[in-house]
C-alpha cells in the first residue's frame, strides 16, 4: 500500500521518534524505531509496553492491530484519530 503522507512525532523516544504513515486507502500505520523505546531495558516481557496496542486503542478510541514489534495498523481511523494519537504518544512517557 502506498504512503501518501508521513507525520513525524516527538516526545516518545529521543533516539528514534515514531511516525504516522497515512496510506492511500485511508488506513494509518504507526512506525516506531524502537519498541519498547531505546532507553527502556527490555527483560523479555516488554514491561509496561506488553499491551501497547490495547493502551493505544483505549486512548484513541479505535481498534489498533499490532502487526510487528515496531508497527501498528489502524484500519478505521476517525477524523480525530491522528490528533489523539499524536497526543497519546507525545505524553505517554511523561505519565
Amino acid at each position: 500500500m502506498e504512503v501518501v503522507r508521513t507525520i513525524e512525532l516527538s516526545g516518545f523516544d529521543a533516539n528514534g521518534e515514531p511516525q504516522i504513515e497515512v496510506m492511500a486507502d485511508g488506513t494509518l500505520r504507526v512506525a516506531f524505531e524502537f519498541m519498547p523505546p531505546s532507553d527502556f531495558e527490555d527483560r523479555g516481557d516488554m514491561g509496561p509496553y506488553h499491551d501497547f496496542d490495547v493502551q493505544m486503542s483505549a486512548a484513541i478510541g479505535v481498534p489498533v492491530a499490532w502487526e510487528d514489534r515496531e508497527f501498528f495498523r489502524i484500519d478505521s481511523p476517525k477524523a480525530d484519530t491522528i490528533d489523539r494519537l499524536s497526543a497519546f504518544l507525545s505524553t505517554y512517557r511523561s505519565r
